[in-house]
């Protein structure tokens, strides 16, 4: 079997080798997917094989996956490894398999992928309200978006070497203003009512944690941040995540959602630029690193909040 299996790879030179001749389990690598989590072959069937530095993380998905009836129709299962096991511990992580999907990963630029995936999280909050295992504790959403602000407010050396104080000020305030009225709502009391009626989240709704098949239609991978939580947290983030393919077709995102629990806290999440400011920290740490252009993503921000601006006020006039 050809794999693209580097020698150099110490790390997956000695996972391998202790799955192979410690283990006795016929694994065998067909490539890596990004660091600890590879594609393999067991038996002449394909999955997934990831590691886990949190050991919880994974046996919690194993937990509320043996009690969700309808996780085969909706989402990669874990699969347990040839000798019945669902877990390994080696070389500081704890090992899950997964089914692996064949696939495309979502396009929300796509009305229909857009579609499957609003009616995917639509039968994920109905099929999994009510399974009482112990969910991994998680802020509220405000509090995360708060903390994201912090980090963007960190760069702002960034935007005096590019001369670009405007844009900077205009997000930061947008932020600001926003977060504090999506913050004023009881959220002590909407996330309560959620533990108590064991609502769940995904978690991260990015467009690669759906996997479009068309003769199977549309299903879910990666549940490493799912949680106990309000659905309604679910529902602003998949918006966000289709807001940069409707800025110009302000109507239809609202389309998408009439099942929102509250449309007006709904829409006034939707507002809050936690998007934008994500995808410029994501960007803003690939060029630290030297992966990207510093002066092109500075470029693609400027775009992404002209745009951005545009909706917030028809958005707006909505809320009067």
């Amino acid at each position: 079997m050809k794999t693209d299996h580097k020698e150099g790879d110490s790390y997956t030179d000695r996972l391998f080798h202790w799955l192979k001749y410690q283990e006795n389990l016929p694994i065998e690598y067909i490539k890596t997917i990004k660091p600890k989590v590879y594609q393999v072959k067991v038996n002449n069937h394909t999955y997934l094989l990831k590691g886990y530095r949190r050991a919880g993380v994974l046996k919690q998905q194993i937990d509320f996956f043996n009690h969700w009836d309808q996780a085969s129709h909706m989402a990669a299962c874990p699969i347990p490894f040839p000798d019945a096991a669902f877990t390994k511990s080696k070389l500081g992580c704890e090992w899950g398999l997964f089914e692996w999907l064949e696939g495309d990963h979502a396009d929300f630029k796509s009305h229909y992928d857009r579609q499957q995936a609003c009616y995917l999280l639509k039968q994920f909050h109905r099929s999994t309200k009510g399974i009482a295992i112990l969910s991994i504790p998680r802020d509220p959403l405000y509090i995360k978006w708060e903390r994201r602000l912090e980090d963007f407010e960190s760069t702002q050396n960034v935007f005096n070497h590019f001369n670009k104080q405007t844009i900077f000020r205009e997000i930061r305030a947008a932020m600001h203003q926003k977060l504090e009225g999506f913050s004023q709502y009881d959220w002590g009391e909407i996330e309560e009512k959620a533990w108590h009626d064991h609502e769940w989240l995904h978690g991260d709704l990015a467009h690669h944690n759906f996997i479009v098949n068309p003769s199977k239609g549309i299903r879910f991978i990666d549940f490493d941040l799912f949680h106990n939580g309000p659905k309604l947290y679910d529902q602003i983030q998949l918006a966000q995540r289709f807001l940069p393919y409707l800025e110009n077709h302000r109507a239809a995102l609202i389309n998408y959602f009439p099942h929102a629990d509250d449309q007006e806290i709904w829409l006034k999440g939707v507002l809050v630029p936690a998007d934008i400011v994500r995808e410029w920290l994501y960007g803003y740490r690939k060029c630290r690193s030297g992966d990207a252009s510093m002066t092109l993503h500075m470029s693609k921000l400027e775009k992404a909040w002209e745009n951005r601006k545009m909706f917030v006020r028809y958005a707006e006039n909505m809320l009067r």
